[in-house]
């Protein structure tokens, strides 16, 4: 349930503001509504309300007073009949007017005239009257629901309504049509195009439509009509029965109203249609306005003309004034009057054709022919004689000013007109109507304007097969070389095809650089002509060439110093322009820490005495490496040891055993390793230093000579210092297998047992791992 205190500040600000209409079911009876609020004019007599219909809503109905409370809603007042509840007739247009009620039918009258069935929920107000004169009219306004903004239905459906008249006993004719025509108003027949994704349909009558309206609007409907008349021919003195009716059609859903203007029921004094558009009258030319067919005779008639700002002027007055002439165009309107309570009034606007925009113009063309002169388009100047304007035509042109006039001897083949003199002048016919005319001189001029050749300069890649040339960027060089300022330029290949204007090139064209320079032809245009022929030179600068083998120097990361990073280029480096995107302008830079460094590489070369520059953009990457740390692994069995070497370190590595200035390997395994003290050397490939250690590999002696000369007198395993936790014990036995000593890892014997010197022979020995198998050997004792 909506919050009735918000109800009712809403309904205050609606009151206050006054933007949306009002309406009233309960203070005016049918008879007061047509006799007091739609005509309330001496000029009708005898009104007679007979009879009306109405959806039973209880203490609602569906037809009733509007007021417009000072809203944007073009009626000040006047009657509402709709297809639902009045209620739902103000604004905002925020909810669907979709009632209905039992037992409301159709209308058979409204069904047999407009050729229609199976209508719902007629609302209809019907009565007698007479009129004073011939003619009657009022003003309507149809709004609906079924207004669709985008949407196909706006195409397919719509209620209906009419206003129908016939003299009592006669029958009945509808008078709500579109304006000219026999065409019943509804919203499929008034509405501009609708765009309905691959659905919709075309404008209909679209000038007699106003509005598709939105949520804050005055009545609560989707569109409305603009304010439409509808009249009828009647016999003054004639009784006329008129039955308004709207009905839904098909069903009860998305209701229609049409509101009917207070005061508007009157009888009608008909100026005829505008004059206006291509019916417009000419220049010097009068027209006389008239009221035809009055039954009663005047006692007075007021012409006006009306203001811009709407006011109005009084022309003449008078009880004779039956007739005024027009002499210059505007909106004119008269005031007819029978008696003190009963006038007739209607407008009329007049417009005149003004040809006053319109000058003598001169149209310029390239020469073409030895003697001066050349050959013209004049069909192509039409559109700037008339200045765009679509009520202006240019039916022909003329050598002479007597046959322009006459509208005889045309120029033949006006697209193709070679002139016999260097300044010819020919006339041209601008035709408004049938009757309105004026005429144009026109001046042919052969232009012989000269202008130095342009270069339009393109930077290209050494490697590129074709260069792309937009023809449309040589404008700027064209106008300062022309001084022309508005202008369009057409190319051409040859000076012939520019003058015959053949063989036009497209704005964007590709020319091999072994083609270069390339020279095309510009066709200068504006609106008076060619004005003259330019070379445009097509030219090659060839970009810096980046040099794609250059690699950056690693940068070691202990080195604090950094290193020296070139820009990449072929060429000498003082032929180019450097920008780095740190701002150094040098061809090489200093940096410190990794990355990726871009620099603009520019040359600039004068041509024609301008200077032209290309730039390209290089990106070098400074990567890292460093000094090898390292570790190393002695893997295998004693005499049959293999040395794997395990790097740590950013950097690409190889390796060499006791050789630093050696050959290096890529593997990091050395195999067979002889026994006793090595080095080990690992060496950065990208130039960071060399890394080594000492090593031991753990083998034996073959002999020893314990003769105490101080060399070789004793015996014990050779690179024990690394393998110690490894070995447990060093067994010595003599060749029957007699053990005569045990020695510890780094241990040493020195040829004797039991204090006795062993004489001269092989001695084996074993040695026992403690996480590998035992080795065995032998070794010479000599004296």
């Amino acid at each position: 349930m909506k919050n009735p205190l918000f109800l009712l500040f809403f309904f205050n600000c609606f009151i206050s503001f006054g933007q949306n209409i009002t309406v009233d079911h309960d203070s005016y009876t049918p008879q007061e509504l047509i006799e007091n609020i739609l005509i309330n004019s001496d000029c009708i007599e005898n009104i007679n309300v007979t009879g009306s219909v109405t959806g039973n809503f209880n203490n609602n109905k569906s037809y009733g007073y509007f007021d417009n409370n000072n809203s944007n809603f073009p009626f000040e007042n006047g009657i509402v009949m709709s297809t639902g509840k009045l209620s739902n007739v103000p604004g905002p247009n925020d909810h669907l007017s979709d009632d209905d009620a039992p037992g409301w039918g159709p209308d058979q009258d409204l069904e047999q005239i407009l050729g229609m069935n199976n209508t719902h929920n007629a609302t209809v107000i019907e009565f007698d009257f007479t009129p004073n004169a011939n003619t009657i009219q009022f003003r309507y306004i149809f709004a609906s629901e079924e207004y669709q903004i985008g949407d196909s239905s706006t195409c397919d459906y719509s209620d209906v309504f009419g206003f129908l008249i016939k003299p009592i006993g006669g029958s009945y004719q509808n008078i709500a049509v579109v304006p000219g025509t026999n065409t019943p108003v509804k919203v499929t027949t008034v509405h501009p195009q609708i765009i309905d994704g691959n659905n919709g349909c075309p404008a209909q009558n679209e000038q007699y439509f106003e509005s598709f309206n939105g949520v804050n609007h005055s009545i609560g409907f989707n569109g409305q009509t603009k304010p439409l008349t509808a009249r009828a021919t009647v016999i003054a003195g004639t009784t006329y029965h008129i039955k308004l009716v709207i009905a839904d059609d098909h069903n009860y859903r998305y209701d229609s109203a049409v509101f009917l203007e207070g005061n508007s029921f009157n009888i009608g004094a008909n100026l005829g249609e505008d004059i206006t558009g291509s019916d417009a009258l000419c220049e010097g030319e009068t027209h006389n306005l008239s009221i035809t067919n009055l039954q009663n005779t005047p006692t007075n008639y007021n012409w006006y003309l009306i203001n811009d700002d709407n006011t109005e002027t009084l022309l003449a007055s008078g009880a004779n004034e039956d007739e005024y002439e027009v002499t210059q165009g505007g909106t004119y309107k008269v005031v007819v009057t029978f008696t003190a309570n009963c006038t007739a009034e209607d407008t009329i606007e007049i417009e005149y054709i003004d040809f006053t925009s319109l000058s003598n113009r001169t149209v310029s063309e390239c020469n073409t022919n030895s003697n001066g002169t050349s050959v013209f388009n004049l069909t192509a100047s039409s559109q700037n004689i008339t200045n765009n304007n679509p009520n202006f035509t240019v039916t022909n042109y003329f050598l002479t000013e007597a046959k322009a006039e006459a509208n005889v001897n045309p120029i033949p083949n006006s697209n193709n007109f070679p002139t016999t003199e260097v300044e010819q002048t020919v006339f041209a016919r601008v035709e408004a109507n049938s009757t309105c005319f004026t005429l144009v001189e026109l001046t042919l001029e052969t232009s012989f304007t000269a202008y130095n050749p342009v270069s339009l300069v393109n930077c290209y890649s050494i490697e590129d097969d074709a260069i792309s040339f937009n023809l449309n960027n040589a404008e700027a060089l064209i106008s300062n070389e022309s001084g022309l300022n508005e202008f369009s330029v057409t190319y051409f290949y040859s000076e012939d095809d520019a003058l015959t204007n053949t063989n036009s090139l497209s704005s964007s064209i590709e020319v091999s650089p072994s083609e270069l320079p390339q020279t095309v032809y510009g066709k200068l245009q504006n609106p008076t002509g060619c004005q003259g022929i330019i070379k445009v030179i097509l030219k090659g600068i060839t970009s810096p060439e980046i040099n794609a083998n250059y690699k950056a120097p690693f940068l070691c990361l202990e080195n604090l110093d950094g290193v020296t990073v070139e820009a990449g280029i072929l060429g000498n480096s003082t032929d180019y322009n450097f920008l780095w995107e740190n701002g150094e302008t040098t061809p090489t830079i200093q940096v410190d820490s990794l990355g990726t460094y871009q620099v603009e590489i520019s040359k600039t070369e004068m041509i024609d005495g301008e200077s032209f520059t290309c730039s390209t953009t290089n990106s070098i990457t400074v990567d890292g490496s460093e000094k090898a740390e390292f570790t190393y692994d002695i893997q295998g069995n004693l005499d049959q040891y293999n040395v794997v070497i395990n790097t740590n370190g950013v950097g690409s590595y190889v390796y060499s055993l006791d050789d630093q200035f050696g050959d290096y390997q890529t593997s990091n395994i050395f195999q067979n390793v002889r026994q006793g003290a090595h080095k080990i050397y690992v060496k950065d490939l990208n130039g960071c230093g060399i890394s080594s250690k000492d090593i031991m590999i753990l083998g034996y002696p073959k002999f020893f000579t314990p003769n105490q000369d101080g060399f070789n007198d004793t015996w014990g395993l050779i690179g024990t210092q690394r393998f110690n936790r490894k070995i447990e014990f060093i067994y010595i036995f003599d060749r029957f297998g007699k053990l005569l000593t045990s020695i510890a890892p780094t241990g040493r014997w020195d040829g004797t047992y039991n204090g006795k010197q062993m004489p001269s022979t092989d001695y084996w020995f074993l040695v026992t791992f403690k996480d590998a198998p035992d080795f065995k050997g032998h070794f010479t004792l000599k004296r």
